[in-house]
């Protein structure tokens, strides 16, 4: 996710709910103002990850760099969301505001590391032109579809994928 929105669920077909790496449980959801609403929107920028300034999967305000192996050996220990049997990845997006808006892209890492994303197909969008829409801590639907084929190999189960989202 970049700019100011935040995915703070993500719905598996097998019951267990997830979040985006860098997403704090505690932050309220009330507000718009960068403290404490924007503290753990992730920033995904890519003059930022070519710079290493940020990783693959960008940084948040309050956390910094979201690494990705810790993230993800954290999230697996909890237990990962897993893909509905359509192929699609279920997701709430939270608009902390107005530039939080869509439309999204996402992309999928097959082998958990983000070295080599591929694009997937969005098929439910964010509210948005360019980013942009008077919403603002509002939640919304983000639905995204698992390309065609696509084989997860990566985590300490050998069968995980990381999916990134930005607008």
């Amino acid at each position: 996710v970049s700019a100011h929105g935040v995915i703070t669920n993500v719905s598996g077909a097998n019951g267990v709910a997830g979040q985006a790496f860098g997403v704090v449980a505690t932050t309220p959801r009330t507000g718009s103002k960068r403290d404490p609403f924007q503290q753990d929107s992730s920033i995904i920028r890519d003059r930022e990850i070519s710079s290493g300034k940020a990783g693959v999967c960008g940084r948040t305000l309050g956390g910094g760099n979201n690494d990705v192996q810790a993230m993800l050996a954290a999230a697996s220990s909890a237990g990962l969301p897993s893909v509905a049997a359509d192929g699609s990845v279920q997701m709430t997006l939270h608009q902390v505001n107005g530039d939080g808006a869509g439309p999204y892209s996402c992309q999928v890492s097959a082998d958990a590391t983000g070295q080599n994303f591929v694009t997937m197909d969005v098929t439910q969008q964010v509210p948005g032109i360019a980013s942009i829409s008077l919403a603002k801590a509002t939640p919304f639907p983000l639905v995204a579809q698992m390309p065609a084929g696509m084989a997860c190999t990566g985590g300490p189960t050998g069968d995980v994928c990381i999916v990134r989202c930005r607008n």
